[in-house]
């Protein structure tokens, strides 16, 4: 009796109303999985309080077992343990890297530094 109150009342087949649930399933929203290019965001010890600014474009360098963070001529920051993919990809470019600064932390004394 369910399944033919249902018919009666829409006026179109029930099989006909799941097809098209199924063309709005298979229809792009907002929700959907769309994988962009990888990024490398770091996390760098600043070397004093307000030594880079948000949105400033830098260059890491690699120095012994440590990455070092400079803007222009005077060093900012410094990244003391770095995955070994960054460094992979920081000696692919002859051991410098540009990057910039996505974020400085509240108290002033981290930052998260993108890659480029």
């Amino acid at each position: 009796m369910g399944i033919e109150f249902i018919r009666n009342a829409s006026g179109k087949p029930y099989t006909k109303r799941w097809a098209r649930g199924i063309d709005r399933i298979r229809t792009p929203t907002l929700m959907d999985v769309s994988m962009s290019e990888e990024s490398r965001t770091l996390t760098a010890k600043l070397t004093a309080k307000g030594a880079a600014c948000q949105g400033a474009t830098v260059l890491i360098q690699s120095k012994g077992a440590d990455l070092v963070v400079f803007d222009g001529l005077r060093q900012v920051a410094s990244i003391p343990n770095a995955p070994p993919s960054v460094r992979a990809a920081v000696d692919a470019r002859q051991g410098m890297a540009p990057a910039v600064v996505e974020r400085v932390g509240i108290l002033g004394a981290t930052a998260e530094i993108k890659l480029k």
